[in-house]
């Protein structure tokens, strides 16, 4: 059985102790490098409806427009979109697809948890974004972003053009001039919608619930017992392994951002908007963790098995926890 390992918190903790000898280290080179120019625009309150329903992204994340194009948070809308998103750092590229069964858990977990911290609309502000030459990839695709647009970075957040990321994801995403308003649709909402349309009973509108996360089924190979919905032991662990692992690979890509940016930032403020950012990437993630081993442990009683392995997560994620402190607290001496 695989450890869960969160190396990622490892990171955000350096960050959040401000260990000043990352600030002149060489890993930025690459992304310094990328990075021409900035500029200064004022971000806007809009109102954003995903799947029928009202959504903001959370906070610190903004929307704008820039030479008569709006720009939005690619992983937020993304995420609203029920896509999945990564990020490397190291090569600048980011790559939005179709997620898994559980990437879509997690997803689903960001909104929830970014709906939570901040559910109103967000006033006026000047912000500067870094412009940035980040490299796309849509289902598999390569994309690339008009000539005369751009890619901006704030706070480990990217920005793109709206129009652009609506052709590329393949989703209808409209910007209502007039009213302020982003309205777009999943591809799982508009086949509710399709379904709920063309089905005589029901007769009413679908409901702008997000699609219920899909049961452990039983094992093709003869995993469960049949015919009682009774799920292995394997298949428990399994399903929730692979949720923590999504959880890490979205928190690192996400960190991995705000740890850039934080090197490369020369002013206070910029710096103390980072470290919040982080901070609430951290609560987020835990809060998902939790959430995830807490309905393993539930799955695990319920059919009678050993809930040992539910500590084991809890002092791997504790242990990196410590392991990040401590190296932080090393490169702060």
């Amino acid at each position: 059985m695989s450890k869960v390992k969160l190396p990622a918190a490892a990171l955000l903790l350096i960050l959040l102790t401000g260990a000043t000898p990352l600030t002149a280290s060489a890993p930025i080179s690459a992304f310094a490098a990328a990075v021409s120019d900035s500029i200064k625009v004022q971000s806007m309150d809009v109102k954003m409806v995903f799947d029928g329903v009202n959504m903001q992204p959370p906070t610190a994340q903004y929307v704008f427009i820039h030479n008569n194009t709006t720009y939005v948070p690619i992983r937020f809308v993304s995420y609203a979109l029920q896509k999945s998103v990564s990020w490397d750092a190291k090569n600048l590229k980011v790559t939005v697809a179709e997620p898994s069964s559980s990437e879509l858990v997690v997803i689903k977990e960001y909104l929830m948890n970014a709906g939570n911290m901040n559910t109103s609309t967000t006033a006026a502000k000047s912000i500067t974004l870094s412009k940035t030459k980040a490299s796309y990839v849509f289902n598999g695709a390569a994309k690339t972003v008009p000539s005369g647009q751009a890619s901006y970075m704030l706070n480990g957040s990217l920005y793109v053009p709206l129009r652009f990321l609506s052709e590329s994801v393949g989703n209808k995403i409209s910007w209502d001039q007039k009213t302020k308003t982003i309205t777009a649709t999943s591809a799982g909402y508009q086949e509710q919608n399709s379904g709920s349309t063309n089905n005589s009973s029901s007769g009413g509108g679908a409901t702008p619930s997000a699609t219920a996360t899909p049961a452990p089924t039983s094992g093709a190979a003869g995993g469960g017992s049949a015919g009682t919905g009774t799920v292995t032991y394997e298949q428990i662990t399994s399903a929730t392994e692979a949720k923590l692992s999504t959880l890490r690979n979205q928190s690192s890509s996400v960190l991995m951002s705000l740890a850039l940016q934080y090197v490369q930032a020369t002013d206070q403020a910029t710096k103390a908007s980072l470290l919040a950012q982080g901070k609430q990437q951290l609560a987020s993630s835990t809060t998902t963790f939790n959430s995830i081993v807490a309905d393993a442990e539930k799955q695990l009683t319920t059919n009678g098995y050993s809930t040992e392995i539910i500590n084991q997560y809890k002092a791997t994620f504790e242990a990196e926890l410590q392991q990040g402190m401590k190296l932080a607290e090393g490169m702060g001496e």
